[in-house]
């Protein structure tokens, strides 16, 4: 009797012991990304905020702005932003909590792989401070949302694979589906699960049941088919992407592939250090891991050889696009610094290196986080939200003016997103392509714009600034950055 409560205790303190500690990391992780949001780290590319304004139009308006981008993000954000009309804060918000919500899941995912609680921890603590989840939980994109899906996926499939377990296959494949409406890697995935699936029998005791593997197939690609079919004759994604892509130098191509940004990406994170780890299992462990890792990768391999072989690369800063394979290497990452994978003999040496590594791997990611900030400052200036708030009360002032702004370049795409009203401006030009300007350079402004209502204009171009303030029909309100800011007189 005296040990059966004193065994009951235990599994009650450990159970204390493990929400304190998923308390401490989630407040830890919250504070971490509170820290790089105060310092101003809001975006790394101009994506984001084409993303908050497809997500706003489709909300307020029921249009799309660019239908080549799948709809999930679109949907979530735009009813975000239903309950909470913020086109700054609510975006961030969203990304932080997906965020937050990667890090259970790639301990889960840690836990169906290894069923070690050393490994586990030590993944919730690589998780919390890696470099590439830390950014895209500040970053508004896509990408967190995705990673957050391939890991509760990868974690179902791992969890099927060590059990056979009906409901773990069609939960995987539900989640499957769900990252399917993310991105478009999403459908490489679930081709390479499948493929695993249906031929899994030859290499394990036993495999799906036909109908299951038909209904496994049927959660997986039914979205994929829909869209396809609804969407392609019209605006053909992939024509898109190659499109955009086909900018690059064939050394640009080939330094941003994706195989080739995954090994610099974590080389330089020292997260690669996991691929001792996955060569170990792929060699001599058994069939289970072998099928797990060539779900996980295999759709790495693909997307390079796709595009290698059509001469594109990944737009924008080419590392967010394969964070997703980063963090489906860190639960291999922990094992090794669990001291249960390294190729060296002797207990105290092995404990040494993995305590000494884990360090210098938690360095090498809050080093590399820094570097992200610091090379990202281009995409969201804090001037730029300055300018936005200021635009913003100049709105609530006159709410029929209309704005005229300068589009040359995307980056005005931020200014409407902190004014918080992106329907009052007005683009002078099309973005980056030749166009004649609403606004020519010389001649009156009033008789170029009162007619369309336009009473303020925001102009970053030295050029279009050197003839605004020359004009006597405009005056200059306020300079943010390399943004001024003009009212026509009255």
């Amino acid at each position: 009797m005296k040990s059966s409560r004193l065994a009951s205790s235990g599994s009650r303190h450990a159970r204390i012991s493990v929400y304190t500690f998923g308390v401490a990391v989630v407040a830890l992780a919250m504070c971490l990304h509170l820290f790089f949001f105060s310092r101003g780290f809001y975006s790394i590319c101009w994506d984001e905020s084409a993303r908050t304004l497809d997500a706003y139009t489709w909300e307020a308006h029921g249009t799309v702005l660019i239908r080549a981008w799948l709809p999930f993000y679109r949907i979530c954000v735009g009813l975000g932003l239903r309950a909470f009309p913020d086109l700054f804060l609510t975006p961030r918000i969203i990304s932080f909590l997906f965020g937050l919500a990667t890090i259970p899941a790639a301990a889960w995912l840690a836990h169906e792989l290894f069923q070690s609680r050393k490994t586990t921890v030590l993944t919730v603590i690589l998780s919390t401070f890696f470099s590439q989840r830390v950014v895209l939980s500040l970053a508004p994109l896509s990408s967190i949302m995705f990673i957050f899906m391939i890991l509760a996926t990868m974690a179902l499939f791992a969890r099927w694979l060590r059990t056979y377990n009906r409901s773990a296959l069609l939960a995987s494949a539900l989640f499957g589906a769900l990252a399917s409406t993310v991105r478009y890697e999403g459908w490489v995935f679930g081709a390479v699960m499948f493929l695993i699936a249906a031929s899994y029998y030859r290499f394990a005791p036993t495999g799906p049941e036909r109908k299951d593997l038909l209904l496994f197939g049927l959660i997986l690609f039914s979205f994929d088919a829909a869209w396809a079919m609804s969407t392609f004759h019209s605006t053909n994604p992939i024509q898109v992407v190659i499109a955009d892509a086909r900018q690059y130098l064939p050394r640009e191509i080939l330094r941003k592939n994706p195989f080739a940004e995954f090994v610099l990406t974590n080389g330089f994170s020292l997260n690669l250090i996991g691929m001792i780890s996955i060569v170990q299992f792929t060699l001599g462990g058994s069939w289970r891991y072998r099928a797990i890792i060539a779900a996980s990768f295999a759709p790495l391999v693909v997307v390079s050889l796709v595009l290698l072989l059509i001469g594109s690369a990944q737009t924008g800063p080419s590392w967010r696009d394969i964070a997703v394979w980063s963090m489906l290497l860190a639960p291999f990452t922990a094992r090794l610094l669990a001291n249960d994978s390294w190729p060296f003999a002797g207990g105290p040496i092995r404990k040494l290196l993995a305590s000494s590594a884990t360090v210098l791997v938690l360095g090498a990611f809050m080093y590399d986080t820094f570097r992200i900030k610091s090379n990202s400052t281009w995409a969201f200036p804090e001037s730029d939200r300055l300018a936005g708030n200021y635009l913003n009360g100049l709105i609530a002032a006159h709410p029929r003016a209309k704005i005229l702004i300068e589009s040359s370049t995307y980056v005005f795409l931020n200014i409407q997103v902190a004014s918080e009203h992106p329907d009052a401006f007005v683009t002078n030009s099309v973005p980056e392509r030749p166009s004649v300007p609403i606004l020519p350079l010389g001649g009156f402004v009033r008789n170029a714009l009162e007619k369309s209502g336009i009473m303020f204009l925001v102009f970053r171009e030295g050029a279009y600034r050197d003839f605004l303030n020359r004009s006597p029909e405009v005056s200059k309100l306020r300079d943010f950055g390399p943004w001024s800011i003009y009212a026509l007189t009255q």
